[in-house]
């Protein structure tokens, strides 16, 4: 055989053994998927310490050996959760906060409506762990408190650099974020599908409510001056309202 042919054959090996590979790990990333799903809906609805792991192999269908190619203990499950809803979500809002094509309030939106959608469509997930959360052994307790650390940071650098560029209001930016993130992850707890609610236009309404908090208004300073004028008066109007008529 000339060396061109086996260089040939050499590099069909090499690429048939990169697209099995390939298949292996989407296979492994699509049953670890199902196993931590199952997983969380036992730990959602009995409890992370009344769970076992013969509980999630039954849940699966597979035996307890068959769930071990995949999960040797339970706190293996516990990272997975870190990986996927903490830490995921920090090095997502990091990529996305250093990209210099999108304004300020294109991030806020973009980030915004991808956690709403996680909260939403994981909400097991989202809910046991915050549950489980001061259980966490090391050093999955260090890694999930710098994770929620570093998406609070971020996300409080994106409105800081809204504000300097004049996108935002002149708001507290960490407290700012922290409202951001209080109304995206109460959707775990309250959005169900399936109820006659969709939910893009959920992630939407969130995503403009976010912004209408945020945005600064036409005239700048001045403009958010006059608004919270307004919003004062409307205030004591409301209040004056409640006060008796002593006449």
């Amino acid at each position: 055989m000339s060396t061109a042919k086996k260089s040939a054959r050499t590099g069909k090996q090499a690429e048939n053994g990169a697209e099995s590979g390939q298949r292996s790990s989407k296979r492994r990333s699509l049953v670890t998927r199902e196993i931590l799903d199952h997983a969380t809906r036992l730990f959602a609805d009995q409890g992370y310490e009344a769970t076992s792991l013969q509980d999630v192999a039954d849940a699966l269908g597979v035996s307890r050996s068959g769930l071990y190619h995949y999960v040797s203990r339970k706190e293996d499950l516990l990272a997975m959760l870190v990986e996927q809803m903490s830490r995921g979500l920090a090095d997502s809002l990091a990529v996305l906060h250093a990209r210099t094509d999108l304004s300020a309030q294109d991030k806020l939106r973009e980030f915004t409506g991808s956690v709403v959608r996680q909260r939403a469509s994981s909400p097991d997930q989202f809910r046991v762990l915050d549950q489980v959360e001061a259980m966490l052994p090391e050093p999955l307790r260090s890694q999930h408190f710098k994770a929620r650390k570093d998406v609070l940071t971020e996300l409080t650098g994106v409105i800081e650099d809204g504000i300097a560029g004049g996108e935002f209001k002149p708001l507290d930016a960490r407290i700012a974020a922290l409202s951001v993130l209080g109304m995206c992850n109460w959707v775990a707890w309250w959005y169900r599908p399936g109820h006659g609610t969709d939910l893009e236009p959920v992630a939407r309404q969130i995503s403009q409510s976010v912004a209408d908090m945020l945005l600064a208004t036409e005239g700048g300073n001045a403009g958010s001056a006059r608004s919270a004028l307004a919003q004062a008066r409307s205030s004591l109007d409301a209040l004056e309202r409640l006060i008796p008529n002593e006449e």
